[in-house]
């Protein structure tokens, strides 16, 4: 049943349920890693489906109640109120698991790909040229299902800090099963990025320019070291010149 409806309302939401593409720029021969978010992360997210659903049945039921005590004679608007509860209970349930199963996490040797949501779908992509911090967080609720987060900051984010500083971007790998692990590959590459270079291209044109900045600067050194030594021949021949003439003085 849950299948068909996702087949149904995947098409009206204009979403994909299969793997996104990788990132722009992926090399096939590069590094590629995909990873979902655990079994556990879906039985958190339905169990706030769950409490979601009970506080509805409870307002609906103690709207019955007052109706029936208060107004009997209205006893018929309580049917649609009732329809409307249980058609957002289960579209809910239904958004709910079709987060889930559009939920992917792309790994490569640049940048690191999440795709989520249902409503909104939103596929952010992050540089590791611009990732400044890597960690794992767990709140009592998930450490209690048994998966963490892992929340990856970036800097030149938009808005201000208080401090005057520019906020980070934030993305957060949700529902993951093996997060010490998963850190550990993140860190890895983004070591691996700063030692080899990786990155855009304009970052690598960037990197290039002071390679030429010495080339330039030890020409020009090159030069001047010349010109110093035609200066110094020409001081020592010029200080040569009185012993010279002393000496040939002496001999006439």
């Amino acid at each position: 049943m849950i299948e068909f409806l996702k087949r149904l309302i995947s098409p009206l939401l204009k979403i994909e349920l299969g793997q996104p593409a990788p990132p722009s720029g992926y090399d096939p021969h590069e590094f590629f890693r995909v990873e979902r978010a655990a079994p556990e992360y879906l039985r958190y997210r339905l169990l706030g489906w769950g409490v979601t659903a009970a506080l509805v049945l409870a307002g609906l039921i103690a709207s019955m109640v007052a109706t029936a005590i208060f107004i009997p004679a209205w006893w018929w608007i309580e049917f649609p109120l009732a329809l409307l509860a249980f058609a957002k209970i289960a579209i809910l349930y239904v958004a709910t698991r079709i987060e889930y199963d559009v939920r992917w996490y792309i790994i490569t040797d640049r940048s690191l790909l999440i795709r989520e949501g249902v409503w909104t779908l939103r596929e952010i992509t992050l540089t590791f040229a611009n990732a400044q911090n890597v960690r794992v967080t767990q709140g009592p609720l998930q450490r209690w299902f048994g998966f963490s987060n892992i929340q990856i900051d970036t800097a030149g984010g938009g808005g201000k800090t208080q401090e005057g500083e520019a906020a980070p971007h934030r993305a957060v790998l949700r529902g993951i099963k093996n997060p010490e692990e998963l850190r550990d590959q993140i860190l890895e590459l983004l070591r691996r990025h700063r030692t080899t270079g990786l990155g855009d291209p304009d970052e690598r044109h960037h990197t290039a320019s002071p390679q030429l900045e010495s080339e330039n600067s030890r020409k020009l050194l090159a030069e001047i070291l010349e010109e110093a030594k035609g200066v110094n021949e020409a001081v020592q021949q010029a200080a040569a010149l009185p012993a010279n003439n002393a000496a040939e003085r002496k001999q006439g």
